[in-house]
């Protein structure tokens, strides 16, 4: 029988009984600051925030207060920027982790949220209702089958709701590895990162998943890029860019149709 869960204060966070979930909070607790470090403290997740603030404020999502699950919320960052701007949020998280360092920066900006201690598997056991968007942000590679997202969330997003879908992008991870001279990983076709990394398991071919969304009659509304070249430069020739001259130019690019095919990731803003 399936929990009703409430919405709680920030100093309350709800774990489920966890099975699946496990091994992939034991990973993700690993990984965090690792996260931390390569990642959210870096210009690679202050660019993230920005595209996906710009698309959403596009898209004129901010116009009302929505009811957003993000699944795989990991840290918070964005999940914080959200319920700064009037959204209930409701995170859920294997990694315990990085649930903690979540609900400590909701705790800090005196705002509250749900907080749900469990893997995407077990979202069709919650008693959750139906959310007006629901984010899943760097989380669908980590999955066996990435697709299975799409039918674990059926039951918990409303008729014409949007699905803000951030991924890996496969074809970045071949073309990064070409221009690197890496053509015996190419050969080997196996694009799976490996374990303890920050490679994830399911790099996603966009090709395959725009197929998926028009066999399902799921709607593409937007598409943008996420470092469409910054990973791409020599070292040296990056450094001598400043950051708000870098986030210009990728914001510029990351909508241009043009350099998304080889973009590190992807971020797709879907409609039911």
């Amino acid at each position: 029988m399936a929990d009703t869960i409430e919405p709680v204060k920030t100093s309350d966070i709800h774990q489920e009984n966890l099975s699946l979930s496990e091994s992939q909070g034991k990973r993700f607790n690993q990984l965090s600051p690792r996260f931390t470090r390569n990642i959210y403290d870096t210009f690679k997740g202050r660019l993230r925030l920005a595209i996906l603030e710009r698309d959403f404020t596009t898209l004129g999502f901010h116009q009302s207060s929505l009811n957003i699950l993000d699944i795989g919320a990991g840290q918070g960052q964005f999940a914080l920027q959200l319920a700064s701007q009037g959204h209930q949020l409701t995170l859920l998280e294997p990694s315990k982790e990085m649930l903690e360092l979540a609900e400590s920066r909701f705790l800090e900006a005196q705002l509250s949220a749900t907080f749900l201690h469990t893997s995407v598997e077990k979202l069709p056991t919650l008693a959750l209702p139906q959310y007006d968007l629901i984010t899943c942000h760097a989380m669908i590679e980590w999955l066996e089958d990435p697709y299975q997202l799409f039918q674990l969330i059926k039951s918990h997003i409303k008729p014409e709701g949007i699905l803000s879908l951030l991924f890996y992008n496969r074809e970045g991870l071949i073309y990064h590895n070409l221009i690197r001279g890496n053509f015996r990983y190419i050969a080997r076709g196996n694009f799976a990162g490996e374990q303890g990394g920050l490679t994830p398991i399911s790099p996603i071919d966009y090709h395959e998943l725009e197929q998926y969304l028009n066999d399902h009659k799921i709607q593409i509304l937007k598409k943008s890029g996420i470092r469409t070249y910054y990973d791409f430069m020599q070292p040296e020739a990056r450094k001598r860019i400043s950051e708000e001259d870098h986030l210009k130019m990728e914001l510029l690019y990351s909508e241009n149709p043009d350099y998304l095919p080889h973009a590190r990731y992807h971020h797709w803003l879907l409609q039911f």
